[in-house]
């Protein structure tokens, strides 16, 4: 069977395109084969009349197949069962009905087990998360139990076997169903899971699973050399390859990696001389082994999901923070723009000023588009243009131009911008912090009875320069304040909660330093590094 997956050729005829009953029967009677040949190659060690034995493979494929098609398909499965008890068991065909009450006991028990499993779910059996593991789990080894007591109970009340053995049976009978289940279900779900197939390719393809596979097989050739009864001593240390190759390859290399130790185990214990209790020492451990290597593969899985999933948001954050920060910028030049167009209107009548306006028009939509490229460059590679500035220049002129908005509010600005030595600055991002400082405080100072002033200071010293904004509003809101650099959050029901986080991310970008006073009042200081003389 390729790696298309074992479930491939177990969906029902209708869930294919041109498939017909003809290839569903053909599926099932392949199946019918497979549980009779691996019984046939698992009948060892074999326990007194029960016929318990150590290793059972086959019911993984009985549940597999009551996953994937049904209760439907119990009636083939019971049929597998009573062919098996005949041709390789042994069973008397005279007693017809002990065989068939035996083989209806098992075929139960793998029905209700996947039935368990399956729940009120789609055909088939997920293992994406540990969730399903624990599931699985729970299910093998509950319904390995009560497969094991419902045909025990039935052996003895057929009269086949005594009463006296049955609790040490029963024993017996769990840990060889549940070790051949827990190491051979993992990888039939696994090759029916795109994903998990995809894992296994991807283990193929790598050279260290090489390496793997060859540890696995010397680390077995040293447990099981020597006498059999000192191998559980030693049987510890396969943990050891599963933890490798769970952690590199998660789900998918964990069930190959445990089946490759249990098919070790089968070759080792096909010797006649190997001590029964030896063997079902050795599977008990393998259960420890195979529990712990999948569910730490399950593990490593889910954390590769999340870091892909966390990866997939933080691209949507930042491009929703791109996209806000754009918005936020782009409303003052598109508002100039609005106010130039009505002004271009009423300069019909007075065609001397149609020049000024249409000039102011062609500026601002020019700066509409700067502001667009380089805050498309700014949030996804942090690119800033620095050059030579004097921060008391470009200061004195964005407040000279505010000055009519601040008059017709009623809003007094006060300046005290002292020549100060020339930064390395984008003009640009500065531009666009000093109209974001600029533009809360208007809106801060628009509500308020009494004075409304707005002071923009520098200080300047050889190192650095500082600028500070500050207006006799009402302050930061207590309840605003602890979220003021979070996107999103702003005190303004009309804000967007952009600017501050905006102003910070570029003069961060610029080696200073941004911080709010919370007032009363609000006050924004930010500072720059001044140039450094070797750049002269």
């Amino acid at each position: 069977m390729t790696a298309t997956g074992f479930a491939d050729r177990l969906m029902p005829s209708g869930s294919r395109p041109g498939s017909g009953g003809g290839g569903s029967a053909a599926r099932l009677a392949g199946f019918a084969v497979l549980y009779v040949f691996l019984d046939w190659l698992s009948y060892i060690h074999a326990t007194n009349a029960f016929g318990v034995t150590p290793w059972n493979p086959q019911p993984a494929f009985a549940i597999a197949v009551l996953l994937f098609l049904g209760q439907r398909s119990l009636p083939v499965v019971v049929l597998s069962v009573v062919a098996s008890e005949l041709l390789v068991r042994g069973a008397d065909a005279a007693n017809l009905l002990s065989i068939l009450l035996s083989s209806l006991a098992l075929s139960f028990g793998y029905g209700a087990t996947a039935q368990w499993l399956r729940g009120g779910r789609s055909p088939g059996f997920p293992l994406a998360t540990r969730g399903d593991l624990y599931r699985l789990f729970a299910g093998v080894a509950g319904g390995m139990f009560f497969t094991g007591a419902i045909y025990i109970g039935t052996q003895v009340a057929i009269g086949t076997a005594g009463i006296a053995d049955a609790p040490a049976t029963l024993v017996k009978f769990w840990i060889g169903f549940v070790v051949g289940v827990v190491v051979t279900l993992p990888i039939i779900l696994a090759l029916a899971d795109a994903r998990l197939r995809a894992g296994m390719r991807q283990m193929a393809s790598d050279r260290v699973a090489i390496l793997q596979v060859a540890t696995i097989a010397a680390m077995l050739w040293w447990v099981l050399r020597g006498d059999p009864e000192q191998h559980i001593k030693y049987f510890y240390v396969l943990f050891l390859p599963v933890v490798w190759v769970a952690t590199r390859h998660g789900l998918a290399g964990a069930s190959v990696a445990i089946g490759a130790i249990q098919a070790g185990v089968v070759v080792a214990i096909f010797d006649a001389g190997y001590p029964t209790p030896a063997v079902y020492d050795l599977q008990a451990v393998l259960i420890a082994i195979a529990i712990t290597g999948l569910l730490l593969g399950a593990t490593v899985d889910e954390r590769t999901r999340l870091d892909e999933e966390l990866r997939v948001s933080l691209k949507l954050a930042a491009a929703g923070r791109m996209a806000g920060a754009m918005a936020h910028e782009l409303n003052q030049p598109l508002t100039a723009l609005v106010a130039y167009a009505a002004s271009a209107r009423r300069a019909v009548a007075a065609p001397e000023r149609m020049a000024d306006v249409l000039d102011g028009l062609e500026r601002e939509a020019r700066r509409s588009g700067e502001v667009v490229r380089r805050m498309r460059d700014f949030f996804r590679i942090g690119a800033i243009e620095l050059r030579p500035l004097r921060v008391d220049a470009l200061l004195a002129e964005l407040v000279e131009a505010q000055r009519p908005l601040a008059l017709a509010r009623g809003i007094e600005i006060a300046a005290s911008l002292p020549e100060s030595p020339a930064v390395l600055a984008d003009r640009l991002q500065l531009e666009i912090v000093m109209r974001n400082l600029l533009a809360n405080a208007f809106e801060a100072l628009a509500g308020i009875d009494g004075p409304r002033r707005l002071e923009v200071s520098l200080q300047a010293q050889p190192d650095w320069v500082a600028v500070t904004v500050r207006d006799s509003g009402p302050g930061i809101a207590p309840q605003v304040f602890p979220r003021l650099f979070e996107p999103l959050a702003s005190g303004s029901p009309a804000g967007m909660g952009m600017g501050l986080v905006i102003c910070r991310s570029i003069v961060e970008a610029h080696g200073g330093r941004l911080r709010v006073e919370p007032g009363p009042g609000a006050a924004v200081h930010f500072t720059l590094p001044a140039r450094d003389k070797s750049d002269e």
